[in-house]
């Protein structure tokens, strides 16, 4: 095997064939790898307890280096601090044997051909240093993701839970709700639906009018939402009908 790199892809080179990612992706997946299914990361087989405290020792650098926060410190100036430190949960850098060969037409790079899971790790880690790529802990998933476009980007690609969609996409729906559940207009409609619907067990009124008053009550605060009428204007019929 062989692993290299160009600009924005990672590539693997087997006598399978190649298969190529996302420049970082594979890092990633193995920082997020479930050891206990057995499937050896890059196609290396390793002792589980070895690739664990490997996992942990790039959960560290990840959480004190790559991490995008805190923004005013350099990468450079969060691996010097790390590296400081002394202790076996650290991740600490190895003598590779890296070679320099052409990859494609007119494209030249560094070229890793690993004895070990350690190897192609440590190749991925010394390139994201070099490009001094940061990461973000996802607000859906809780997983780390390159900053690689807007450095502001909350959420990540993966697929949320069991779900059809990406954690940028229920990301977005759901600070759609939250902005909209906060609107002044919103929260007073459904506070005159949540008291109309309770009276329905209170025999004050019928099901039959509640849903042809939610009905009218809807187009009101539509007509609100849409700039026709003001707060004060569907308060005051919310209060009379």
């Amino acid at each position: 095997m062989k692993v290299y790199f160009t600009k924005d892809a990672e590539y693997f080179v087997t006598q399978d064939g190649t298969q190529s990612f996302a420049f970082a992706t594979s890092l990633l997946d193995f920082l997020y790898l479930d050891l206990s299914q057995g499937e050896p990361p890059f196609g290396y087989k390793a002792e589980p307890k070895r690739l664990t405290a490997l996992q942990k020792k790039l959960e560290t650098l990840f959480a004190d280096v790559f991490d995008v926060l805190p923004e005013k410190k350099s990468m450079q100036e969060k691996l010097s601090g790390y590296i400081a430190v002394d202790g076996s949960a650290r991740f600490s850098f190895s003598v590779l044997s890296i070679g320099y060969e052409q990859v494609e037409a007119n494209i030249f790079t560094e070229v890793l051909y690993p004895k070990s899971v350690e190897d192609i790790v440590e190749f991925f880690v010394r390139e994201i240093l070099r490009r001094e790529l940061r990461f973000r802990r996802c607000k859906s998933c809780g997983k780390y993701f390159a900053l690689t476009g807007y450095s502001n980007t909350e959420y990540c690609d993966r697929l949320f839970g069991d779900s059809d969609k990406t954690c940028k996409e229920a990301g977005a729906v759901r600070l759609y709700r939250t902005k909209i559940i906060a609107d002044p207009k919103i929260q007073a409609y459904n506070r005159a639906y949540k008291k109309r619907f309770a009276w329905i067990k209170y025999k004050k009124i019928s099901k039959e009018a509640f849903y042809e008053w939610s009905e009218r009550a809807r187009a009101v605060r539509d007509r609100c939402l849409a700039g026709e009428i003001t707060l004060e204007q569907l308060e005051k019929w919310l209060r009379e009908n």
